[in-house]
């Protein structure tokens, strides 16, 4: 048994707690942290503002605190009021008295970091994903909304060095850093059939921040000189419309493949079916998808931005291309196609590095340890 493996299994018999999170009932993240503190052996329930969509909660003994958040099924922060969260606080406040956590934690900083500060519960949590530090605080108003929120928090943790760089501009206190581990056991290599073409492939959802449309009008550069190739499109989103447009007017709808979001079961062998996984952001927090490309040995592409230039080592695991730059990227992806040797060391290296620094073991430890420290303290 490894080292990492031993010190997991010393947490689990670690004082175990009562954790209320505060997050969005149908976030993958959410459900991979809940994950984690339920192997843990913690009880857990969840304040969503959002309605779930299934039941996986109920697998893991979960309960669910809040039937909906608004009118609407699925809860949009840009298009809520801050003021209703104030409407919002008495009903966080039945839901804290009735499950009576010993932790309270918020996942998103800004949403559920305000109504959790409303709360003035502690121990009090907050875990930064992403747009709730790189694009909420865009005007003063928002900036001090994200400054109360952080003093009024005991711990704040972050995915990747730019939200800690981010976050730190708005507060003092210490800031955790807590990388997305991968199973690397689940996305791995696997001798599949492959297609005879060369598939260009992303698994991401299909929103204007994701840069989706940039990369299909690289492809169709690509498509010009290497007429055998394909690209893939993982995901679903509010932009899938007018993509499928684009892809129209361009003319090469026979080449594009749309397909709705799969499941972590399913993940790996689409990701095994990729010769280049490219993302092409125009901002990210992390790369998730990447790191689970890289761990299949898929060469990545990825914009040269946010978190993106911690998951890919250029040269190496993969390669930058500039924000917004459609050339680039058609000729970064040529460049790849050209050069199968180079794919496949890309592809290994990749796998290496998220095996070295995005252990899962070591996530998991890391998330049990947040509270562990607390109550030892």
């Amino acid at each position: 048994m490894q080292i990492a493996d031993i010190h997991y299994k010393r947490i689990f018999a670690m004082k175990m707690s009562r954790i209320l999170l505060l997050a969005d009932i149908n976030s993958a993240h959410l459900k991979k942290w809940a994950k984690v503190l339920h192997e843990g052996g913690h009880k857990l329930g969840i304040f969503s503002l959002s309605k779930a969509i299934d039941n996986w909660y109920e697998d893991l003994d979960i309960e669910l605190l809040s039937n909906s958040g608004f009118d609407q099924d699925t809860f949009r922060a840009s298009n809520t009021g801050k003021v209703v969260y104030f409407k919002k606080r008495n009903e966080l406040k039945q839901a804290i008295k009735m499950f009576n956590p010993d932790f309270l934690h918020a996942h998103y900083a800004s949403s559920y970091g305000l109504l959790g500060a409303l709360s003035k519960f502690h121990p009090y949590f907050i875990s930064v994903w992403g747009s709730d530090i790189l694009l909420f605080p865009s005007n003063p108003i928002n900036r001090k909304i994200i400054r109360n929120n952080f003093k009024k928090a005991d711990k704040i943790i972050v995915s990747s060095k730019i939200l800690f760089e981010r976050s730190s501009a708005f507060t003092k206190k210490n800031i955790e850093i807590i990388p997305f581990g991968i199973d690397t056991d689940h996305f791995k290599p696997l001798a599949i059939e492959r297609s005879d073409k060369i598939v260009i492939g992303t698994v991401k959802s299909l929103e204007k921040v994701y840069g989706i449309d940039i990369l299909i009008n690289a492809f169709a550069k690509v498509k010009k000189e290497i007429p055998q190739s394909e690209l893939q499109i993982i995901g679903t989103g509010s932009e899938r419309e007018n993509l499928q447009k684009q892809v129209l007017e361009l003319g090469i709808g026979k080449d594009i493949v749309f397909r709705d979001n799969v499941s972590q079961n399913e993940l790996p062998a689409i990701y095994n079916q990729f010769d280049i996984a490219v993302f092409l952001s125009r901002s990210e927090s992390f790369g998730v998808s990447v790191l689970e490309a890289s761990a299949c040995e898929i060469p990545v592409i990825a914009t040269a931005t946010g978190g993106l230039l911690e998951v890919v080592d250029h040269n190496s695991t993969g390669l930058h291309v500039n924000p917004e730059d459609i050339n680039d990227a058609a000729e970064k992806i040529l460049s790849l196609i050209h050069n199968e040797k180079m794919r496949v060391e890309m592809g290994k290296a990749g796998r290496q590095k998220v095996i070295k620094e995005y252990s899962l073991v070591d996530t998991k430890s890391a998330i049990l340890n947040l509270y562990n420290k607390e109550v030892q303290s």
